[in-house]
């Protein structure tokens, strides 16, 4: 059985409950992520922790929308405000679940 740890206070003094194990955040906001443990209750971040391992962010090329438009043509077997003649309630084809054209079709004018 493993020995318990002692308890941690937070340091926020508007939180100041008590936990065995703070919870590590990744935040993804910044490039690379930061990692860094916070209290469970209030979120607040906790210096006394260190991160053990960091984690390197790689490097993913991302492809505008516009470039992924002209290289797909799209799947859809009907058209562009096909959806929006379907009446409600009535079938949607399984095709225009996944279909990345779901939202203009839905509301075409």
């Amino acid at each position: 059985m493993k020995p318990r740890e002692p308890d941690t206070v937070c340091p926020n003094p508007r939180c100041g409950k008590m936990f065995e194990e703070p919870l590590l955040l990744r935040d993804l906001s910044k490039n690379p992520a930061e990692r860094y443990y916070v209290c469970p209750h209030c979120i607040i971040k906790l210096d006394d922790f260190a991160v053990e391992h960091q984690e390197k962010a790689s490097h993913v090329s991302v492809k505008h929308p516009k470039e992924l438009k002209e290289k797909n043509s799209s799947p859809c077997t009907h058209y562009v405000g096909y959806l929006k003649t379907v009446p409600k309630g009535g079938p949607v084809p399984d095709g225009c679940l996944t279909c990345p054209e779901l939202l203009r079709c839905m509301f075409k004018k």
